[in-house]
């Protein structure tokens, strides 16, 4: 869970150009309020200025109305003596800080006004950039205080504390640490994955972290701006993190948070929490502050050995589908290995669609559908299928469809079938076939025109075009004008999987369509449950007295059959009559 952090940071390079930096006290020499006990309690006065002093944190009191401020004593072996005197005004202090303008503006002191003689004050808090010695060198700072209003309700003093965020490098080789954050960047991460466990029994955990909107920050407030957002939002996170985990500075407007000890509860709680601390926290960004909004996805522990690479593969995933969900929200990757797998086979098929689909090799295969009294061969469904088969297997329609809908690829597979079926039949003038038509193509534009240069009278009168009841039900309007377009080349229309969705007889009659096909998994199971005969015989009596024909799905032996025939349906489908086979090639003259 989400607590305040309690362990300092290791102090950065001193000024003075010493490379050593000062140890980081562990989490038994903390306390509560964040600072580091030198020796003892902080009961006396030395004791809590060697702590301020080991935070690298400094306290004033600034008098707005004459400008002067006072500094903790620490502040001088702090910030330098050369600091000092500057920062003895308000206005000196602002220059250091890299303030745009030195002057009462800070923190919005020139344009608020306060409830004279509360003791609660305002709470203000911005990131500085501290140009502390003659070398351009620039630390990183959190100015944050509460300022209280006069008599007249202006601001008239602020007191508060300059903390100076140490660069998190004691503990990293090769100083792989953030210039503008002080926090680790994202080759650190790959080292610290390396490291963690990778069993049934790891309970870490990563979250990557992005910051909504930072382009539109960019261009509206400037770069320092922007700079100010992410310095504020890092020690936000250091404030929010357990002792142990790590922040790491990912990329541009991305950290990445590993928790040492969590299991999926407690990761989606401490998610979910850290997003709402965000969401009612203002950042600075000079003069002012903004609020802003975050979204994390987040990953476990591998339950086997797994690269880093990888591990980071699928943290930026974590988080592309926790965009995906809108701003300023949590998504956590469940997945197991088992899961992974199925995943490398999924990218493999995406794959393999399209380099089928770029090369020529979508190839339908032609399953029978047969009248129910005489089992004569009434037309084919068209499926489309990959070849020349690379791994000696064919992939099943279904699979190959479910693929090309998630690559959203359905439109040029689509176009493709309908290629190959228009062929096939200019070859046979005796085939009657069906293809089905995804919603990607029923309003897709470059479908239909496709369809019109392709698809003869001669042709139109032998092709039926099935719709799904997903179309009738999500894409009415768009399918009404379809079928208003195919009908003048002589086409049927008919209905798939009827049944299975929220379709209803007005919609058909609407839609104006042919044919309505039984959705199999009635029929399938029909011979185990009344209930699915009763639908079946229901809708089938229903269609007749509309005057459209139906076909039943998935047939798989003669009693089904007899018993669907009986009950006035005009066409089968399904193993019985045949599965789906390619055409034979044409006999050479």
């Amino acid at each position: 869970m989400i607590g305040r952090r309690t362990e300092p940071q290791a102090a950065p390079h001193a000024h003075d150009g010493s490379a050593s930096p000062a140890p980081a006290p562990s989490a038994r020499q903390s306390h509560g309020s964040g600072l580091p006990a030198a020796a003892g309690q902080l009961d006396t006065l030395d004791s809590l200025l060697a702590a301020l002093g080991s935070a690298r944190c400094a306290v004033y009191s600034w008098d707005l109305r004459s400008d002067r401020m006072t500094w903790s004593p620490n502040a001088e072996a702090l910030f330098g003596p050369q600091a000092m005197a500057r920062m003895a005004t308000g206005t000196g202090f602002l220059a250091i800080s890299g303030a745009a303008d030195a002057g009462s503006s800070h923190h919005g002191f020139k344009t608020q006004t306060g409830e004279p003689g509360s003791s609660d004050g305002t709470s203000y808090v911005s990131a500085l950039r501290l140009s502390l010695s003659a070398d351009g060198d620039v630390d990183w700072a959190i100015d944050q205080g509460r300022w209280f209003a006069g008599a007249d309700g202006r601001p008239a003093v602020a007191t508060g504390t300059v903390h100076i965020l140490a660069r998190q490098v004691g503990a990293m080789s090769g100083n792989t640490f953030d210039p503008l954050t002080g926090a680790p960047t994202r080759r650190h991460l790959s080292a610290t994955l390396a490291s963690l466990p990778q069993t049934e029994d790891a309970r870490w955990a990563v979250m990557l972290l992005g910051l909504d909107d930072l382009g539109r920050i960019n261009d509206r407030f400037g770069f320092e701006a922007a700079d100010r957002v992410l310095v504020a939002l890092a020690e936000h996170l250091r404030q929010q993190m357990k002792p142990g985990d790590l922040l790491v500075r990912f990329s541009g407007n991305k950290f990445a948070i590993v928790l040492m000890q969590v299991d999926d509860t407690g990761l989606v709680a401490t998610g979910e929490a850290l997003i709402e601390s965000i969401r009612r926290t203002l950042l600075p960004i000079g003069d002012g502050q903004i609020p802003v909004s975050a979204t994390i996805g987040a990953i476990t522990a591998p339950t086997s050995p797994t690269h880093p690479d990888k591990i980071i593969a699928r943290l930026q995933q974590a988080h592309e589908l926790a965009k995906r969900r809108g701003r300023g929200r949590f998504f956590l990757d469940g997945r197991t290995d088992r899961d992974d797998v199925r995943r490398r086979i999924n990218v493999q098929m995406a794959d393999e669609i399209i380099q089928a689909i770029e090369h020529d090799q979508i190839a339908a295969a032609f399953q029978p559908v047969v009248h129910a009294g005489d089992r004569s061969l009434a037309f084919c469904e068209a499926l489309a299928r990959i070849a020349p088969d690379r791994q000696g297997h064919r992939y099943s329609g279904y699979r190959l469809v479910a693929a090309a809908e998630a690559l959203g690829l359905m439109g040029s597979l689509d176009r493709r079938v309908l290629e190959k079926v228009v062929a096939a039949m200019e070859q046979d003038p005796g085939l009657n076939v069906s293809i089905n038509v995804s919603a990607t193509s029923v309003s897709d534009d470059a479908w239909m025109r496709q369809f019109q240069r392709l698809v003869t009278p001669e042709i139109g009168q032998r092709l039926i075009l099935e719709l799904t009841e997903t179309i009738a039900v999500d894409h009415l309007p768009a399918a009404r004008q379809f079928i208003l377009k195919v009908r003048k080349a002589g086409c049927r229309i008919a209905m798939d999987d009827f049944g299975a969705g929220a379709t209803s007889f007005r919609n058909l009659r609407k839609l104006d369509v042919d044919l309505v096909k039984i959705d199999g998994s009635f029929v399938r199971n029909m011979m185990q449950s009344e209930d699915d005969q009763t639908f079946v015989k229901a809708l089938l009596m229903l269609a007749r007295q509309l005057g459209i024909q139906t076909v039943a799905e998935w047939v798989q032996n003669e009693t089904v059959a007899e018993l669907l025939r009986d009950w006035g349906c005009d066409y089968l489908q399904g193993s019985l009559s045949g599965l789906a086979r390619p055409l034979p090639e044409p006999q050479a003259s």
